[in-house]
């Protein structure tokens, strides 16, 4: 009895095998449209899309009945079988679109940034610290799992919807310090942070700013209390404090811990 529920046919092994790939790689995207508010400008299922996702059904089915050909089983176990198949294949190309869309979102703030600071005449300099490597070897493998830290008095607070991004794919960017100064010994920065803040008191009595000392390599700078600030955040302030204060600071890129 059992065995009349068990199938061969290499004709049904490629329909159940279609059948399954098609669910695995339009289901995502139909929760998505389901459940996205406000998707008026969003198109989910392209024709391009849909044409891919045949083309991709119609293999897995190939295969799947040339892997089981004559080997009865039931329709089910095919199905699951199956169903992992163009799972793994979808999620794989998602994360592909994704990391693209990100560089993509990355290279145009590069570009704004770039043409923000000409514009205002703030210098954006790369850091003077010795990297720890050159992005090649045992060392770009290990930062490839471990998230770079940046050296810094107190770390920046997070906003409060960071948690629900830590699994996200996210950029890892380069963070800079809003210099107003530098030094060559700490005792210098001390006293310049004296100076510095005596006169943006007196430039803006009605706006306090905190400074700090943030030493890099052999040099101590002056610099806009905060820590390291991504790009995007790190030159509105310091526009911000050319605007307020009528001084241009400089943006450092920060040295990283060992």
């Amino acid at each position: 009895m059992k065995g009349s529920h068990l199938v061969a046919a290499p004709a049904l092994k490629f329909g159940i095998g279609l059948v399954a790939s098609m669910c695995a790689v339009m289901v995502p995207r139909l929760l998505g449209a389901l459940t996205a508010k406000n998707h008026g400008e969003l198109l989910f299922f392209s024709p391009e899309y849909f044409e891919a996702a045949v083309i991709v059904s119609v293999l897995v089915g190939l295969v799947v009945a040339i892997l089981e050909w004559g080997v009865p089983r039931s329709p089910s176990d095919t199905f699951m079988t199956t169903l992992g198949i163009p799972a793994i294949l979808a999620g794989a190309l998602s994360a592909n679109q994704d990391a693209a869309a990100f560089q993509q979102q990355q290279q145009t703030q590069e570009a704004l940034a770039a043409e923000l600071s000409e514009e205002t005449g703030i210098v954006i300099e790369p850091t003077t610290s010795d990297r720890p490597d050159d992005g090649n070897g045992p060392q770009s493998l290990i930062n490839f799992f471990v998230p770079t830290v940046y050296a810094e008095e107190k770390m920046p607070p997070l906003s409060s919807s960071s948690g629900s991004t830590q699994l996200a794919i996210r950029i890892r960017e380069p963070r800079y310090l809003v210099v107003l100064d530098r030094a060559s010994t700490q005792q210098q920065a001390e006293t310049k942070i004296s100076q510095w803040t005596h006169r943006l008191t007196e430039t803006a009595p009605a706006n306090p700013l905190a400074l700090a000392v943030q030493q890099q390599g052999s040099e101590f700078f002056v610099v806009i209390a905060g820590g390291p600030r991504a790009k995007a955040e790190a030159l509105p302030e310091a526009l911000r404090v050319k605007n307020t204060y009528q001084v241009v600071p400089t943006l450092v890129e920060a040295g990283t811990t060992p």
